[in-house]
């Protein structure tokens, strides 16, 4: 038996719910069901009565839950005053994953004043890259990605969105006119950060999300890194697609200008993933817990 599978009947119990469950455990609601459903595996009985309205739990999960509750409060009790009696000068390594671009642009600053603030931890970022399928609690303390996630052994805290703009240089639109509608970007070289192939613009002055357009025309030039997409466009090859916090000092400068302002690509949210439960290095959760901290202001 897995003490994350305890602690999710725990939580199902004190929420009433699956989802108030998960939204407590920072878990998807399918890592609940799925963790719910090991246990009851393990233990050969029915723990909760769950309908299209309701979830109780059977007698059998009522005196289970009351016989381990106190348990697991005073593990985690134990588990805390650990916690805090090395929490006020936590040491250690860092193995951090994250995309170059949120890193360049939003992370790299907080990595360095939270290094500057604990000077007995390291960190380490070997492996840049917003791929779902590329990383475990084996082998990262915390991972940075952009996008809905997995389900997977991490807990997600989304800490923020990425909201994409239409961005070229003055040059460029010069040149070659400035795009008024999305169908006009058909007419245009498009510059394609890999693997955003396709372009989804929906109007702002429309209610409902009837008014959206996919861009799916061919790409000048595709590449799997934001920098290079926006020195491109900088150079006048084309029309970008990509992050505001990415292009905004080069717009600032003048170097690209921003266009069709009434249409917006779907925001994509920003996701921090870390091993929640179970024991987590005074080092891990004073990190995680200044990232939260510095990202919500």
């Amino acid at each position: 038996m897995k003490l994350d599978d305890l602690r999710t009947l725990i939580a199902i119990a004190q929420q009433g719910s699956f989802r108030a469950a998960a939204s407590a455990l920072d878990i998807p609601p399918a890592t609940i069901s799925r963790r719910l459903q090991r246990l009851e595996d393990t233990l050969g009985s029915q723990l909760v009565i769950r309908d299209s309205r309701n979830v109780s739990l059977t007698p059998l999960g009522q005196s289970y839950v009351e016989r381990c509750q106190p348990l697991i409060d005073e593990l985690e009790t134990t588990t805390n005053e650990l916690h805090d009696s090395s929490h006020a000068n936590p040491r250690g390594a860092l193995r951090i994953s994250a995309p170059v671009g949120l890193l360049t642009y939003r992370l790299m600053p907080l990595f360095n004043q939270f290094l500057a603030r604990y000077p007995d931890i390291t960190l380490s970022l070997n492996h840049l890259s917003n791929q779902h399928h590329d990383y475990s609690p084996e082998q990262y303390d915390v991972v940075f990605r952009v996008g809905q996630q997995p389900d997977s052994s991490f807990a997600a805290a989304k800490i923020g969105e990425s909201q994409r703009i239409l961005v070229a240089s003055p040059h460029y639109l010069a040149s070659q006119g400035t795009p008024a509608h999305p169908q006009d970007l058909n007419q245009h070289a498009r510059l394609a950060s890999v693997p955003e192939f396709e372009w989804a613009l929906t109007d702002r002055n429309v209610a409902a999300d009837t008014e959206t357009y996919w861009i799916n025309s061919p790409v000048r030039m595709a590449i799997a890194d934001l920098n290079s997409i926006k020195q491109a466009a900088i150079d006048g090859l084309g029309i970008a697609c990509l992050p505001n916090y990415v292009v905004a000092d080069a717009c600032g400068q003048g170097l690209l200008t921003t266009m069709m302002d009434n249409w917006y690509s779907p925001p994509r949210p920003i996701y921090m993933l870390y091993q929640r439960l179970g024991y987590v290095p005074a080092h891990v959760r004073s990190f995680t817990d200044f990232m939260r901290d510095a990202l919500s202001k």
